[in-house]
């Protein structure tokens, strides 16, 4: 009875991990300036949700330069916690046309042998991965019947995890041995009969961290959803017009930003520029974008616009981007 009870708590305690929100994130402790927790936060949801592949992007800078708009609230607490707009987010990685996942991890169960040792709860380190990536983790008890079932010198034979496994009802456990030089590990499911992934454990503070972030990319890369891609920008119906400028600005008219992206691409050009303290879009009409910057020189930020290699010239304040959405 008191076996059974045990199993059921940890069952409940498992499902009340992989309910909390993939969009929430916690950081404690917290970096002092609400500005860099913030970052920090936006960094790491955007990864979480990625698989890691937005470091590799530019959704990360656009997500920066604008975090509030990505915020749905910041509730008080312990460290710095952040829940994310669902809705902003999707539209940003949809425009992006990265794999994501908004769907709650699955239950993992570990098998962890430290220098032989069983293991039946997570260590600071696992608590601080699982968190980061939102893994939602199950401990066996490693009772007698364990003991008896399963020689740990075979730790990765996938029949006797599997017999083990189905007393906790697991649709995937990881098989994970690790030692002072680092380890090894394997990833199984409960439909396949050899392992769906595995890789070396790195010694160090961080090798929780990467094993995660290789198991949240796995759950990604297969449920990773993508929108068909956009139709292009059509012609407009009618061209965008050039407007006079006041102290300090400066129009510009772009042509030939056929998809989303194009237009979040060159914003982030036009910021880069120098003399040119904001840029922002105005409005757009089919493949034309007209941007309003705010600059200290009209006639540098002009001379500095010659310089974007994807910006051809063609009046005084209209261009045409040449960049593609795939760069």
């Amino acid at each position: 009875m008191l076996k059974n009870l045990l199993l059921a708590t940890m069952m409940l305690f498992s499902a009340a991990v992989a309910a909390q929100s993939l969009l929430e994130v916690n950081l404690n402790p917290a970096p002092y300036s609400r500005e860099e927790a913030r970052e920090q936060a936006l960094g790491l949801i955007l990864n979480r949700l990625t698989g890691d592949r937005a470091r590799d992007s530019w959704v990360l800078d656009e997500a920066l330069h604008e975090p509030e708009r990505y915020l749905e609230a910041e509730p008080q607490g312990q460290g710095y916690t952040a829940v994310f707009n669902r809705d902003e987010l999707l539209t940003l990685l949809q425009s992006a046309e990265l794999p994501f996942s908004l769907e709650p991890r699955p239950v993992l169960l570990v098998w962890q042998l430290d220098n032989g040792i069983a293991r039946n709860e997570a260590d600071a380190a696992w608590q601080q991965a699982a968190s980061a990536y939102r893994l939602p983790l199950l401990w066996p008890l490693w009772d007698l019947q364990e003991h008896m079932e399963i020689d740990k010198a075979l730790l990765f034979d996938a029949g006797s995890l599997r017999q083990a496994s189905r007393r906790y009802g697991a649709d995937y456990w990881l098989a994970l041995e690790r030692d002072a030089q680092g380890g090894r590990w394997q990833l199984f499911g409960a439909e396949q009969d050899d392992a769906l992934l595995q890789g070396r454990l790195e010694p160090g503070e961080q090798a929780m961290m990467t094993l995660a972030a290789a198991l949240n990319r796995y759950w990604v890369q297969p449920s990773g959803r993508r929108e068909l891609p956009r139709a292009e920008n059509p012609e407009p119906a009618e061209p965008l017009r050039l407007e006079q400028d006041g102290p300090g600005e400066l129009t510009i008219v772009v042509s030939g930003l056929r998809q989303f992206s194009d237009s979040i691409r060159l914003e982030q050009r036009l910021r880069r520029l120098n003399g040119v303290e904001q840029a922002y879009v105005m409005d757009s009409a089919g493949h034309q974008v007209r941007y309003r910057l705010q600059v200290g020189s009209r006639d540098g930020v002009l001379r500095a616009l010659t310089g974007v290699s994807e910006l051809a010239a063609v009046s005084d304040r209209e261009f045409r981007w040449s960049g593609t959405a795939s760069e």
